[in-house]
């Protein structure tokens, strides 16, 4: 992984940002183009796109942020004589996703899909983006899935805010009915179960305690939103608000299993885990860095301040993020990645036999790189089922994609 440094500076998943144009002139020449094209490069120079190329979903990503943040459309662009237009995607971190989905795939079902995204830490830039093998989905950032015990640390993150520590302790005894819901769980926690066993062991029934309860689902919407989830996002083509309720009310407690209402992009949960990886610092996941005209004047430059993500107090903020750094440390999911702390799981559809998965996680992270792995099926009730004929978990192929992925990384 250090080898990976240099070049993406810095290696499991968002609130507004107020970007700043700068106008001046650049001392450096820039690369040529044709007058009136957009060139969409990689964060080295080399180009991704330009002007008459098929529009992916990682320019469809650049092309809305130019809209939203930097106030400007391509058509703009090319009208005002054309731009240059500098992303935050590593061309190898890209390449490496992009073959690690790939080869995956060639030896999965067809039903299959999948995505990677990747996300620095240090400053929110977005260095990898491969929205899977199907090309009418995207499924980094095109579909809003739910993110199961993959949500768990948000509740854990409310739990500590609320004065909680990792030693508190809740029934996890399965199956327990709260009201009129009964949940269910494989932990095998016990009737004292920590908010840190709950967390490491995907403790279903602890967690519901303690968020309905104790602590209350208002504050882990709070939590997630700290870490770096967005209030509401563009898919396609529709504003959609993220961890709500039925009509943009409270979210039921459910949200706290990761259920319906905390459905979210796989982008959003790299990012999120982003906070963790930079021990409780938020910054907004970004594609672009800067954009320029052909003469080399910048137009617009992305500036992305770090903020303490779950508590003002940024000694406070970090150390909640340092308690879940530990917990997940203490887990089996990253066994022989002393460096990178883990949480997978998978989205079980309720009404279906609970042995049925649709989609499952692998989300990675350590200082340099937070990396979400989505693998689920074609369709929300297909089920995920891999190519022995087992249910797709999230520690099977997603962290095996994962693993795949972090050794390309290390490679360079």
């Amino acid at each position: 992984m250090k080898r990976f440094l240099p070049v993406l500076g810095a290696l499991v998943l968002v609130a507004a940002v107020v970007a700043v144009v700068v106008w001046q002139r650049s001392d450096a020449a820039p690369p040529s183009t044709a007058s009136g094209a957009v060139v969409l490069q990689y964060a080295d120079g080399s180009q991704l796109w330009r002007t008459g190329d098929p529009e992916t979903p990682v320019v469809k990503q650049v092309v809305q942020e130019l809209g939203g943040k930097a106030l400007v459309s391509l058509d703009q662009l090319r009208t005002g004589g054309g731009a240059i237009v500098v992303t935050t995607i590593d061309p190898r971190a890209q390449s490496g996703a992009v073959d690690v989905i790939r080869t995956a795939a060639a030896g999965e079902p067809a039903s299959l899909r999948y995505s990677i995204t990747a996300v620095d830490p240090n400053n929110g830039a977005v260095k990898a983006y491969a929205p899977g093998n199907d090309p009418a989905v995207d499924y980094a950032g095109g579909v809003l899935k739910e993110p199961g015990p993959a949500f768990f640390p948000f509740n854990v993150v409310a739990a500590l805010q609320s004065g909680k520590t990792l030693d508190s302790t809740y029934d996890g005894r399965s199956p327990r009915t709260f009201g009129e819901v009964t949940i269910s769980d494989s932990a095998n926690c016990g009737e004292r179960c920590t908010v840190r066993d709950a967390l490491r062991k995907s403790g279903s029934v602890a967690m519901y305690d303690l968020v309905t309860n104790d602590v209350g689902i208002m504050p882990v919407v709070t939590a997630a939103r700290q870490a770096g989830v967005p209030e509401s996002v563009h898919v396609d083509g529709k504003k959609t608000s993220l961890l709500v309720g039925e009509g943009g009310g409270t979210p039921n407690a459910d949200m706290a299993l990761g259920e319906k209402e905390a459905r979210m992009r796989p982008l959003d949960l790299a990012a999120a885990y982003s906070a963790f990886a930079s021990e409780g610092t938020q910054r907004v996941a970004h594609f672009i860095t800067h954009v320029t005209d052909v003469n080399g004047a910048t137009l617009y430059r992305a500036v992305n301040p770090a903020k303490p993500a779950f508590d003002q107090d940024p000694a406070r903020s970090k150390d909640i993020a340092s308690q879940i750094n530990a917990a997940l440390q203490d887990g089996e999911a990253c066994s022989n990645y002393p460096d990178t702390r883990c949480r997978h799981g998978e989205w079980r559809p309720k009404g279906l036999d609970q042995t049925t998965v649709a989609h499952a996680w692998m989300v990675g992270y350590s200082p340099q790189m937070s990396v979400a792995v989505f693998v689920g099926g074609d369709r929300p009730t297909t089920p995920a089922v891999d190519s022995q004929g087992r249910a797709v978990v999230g520690s099977g192929l997603p962290k095996a994609l994962w693993r795949a992925f972090e050794q390309k990384l290390t490679q360079w």
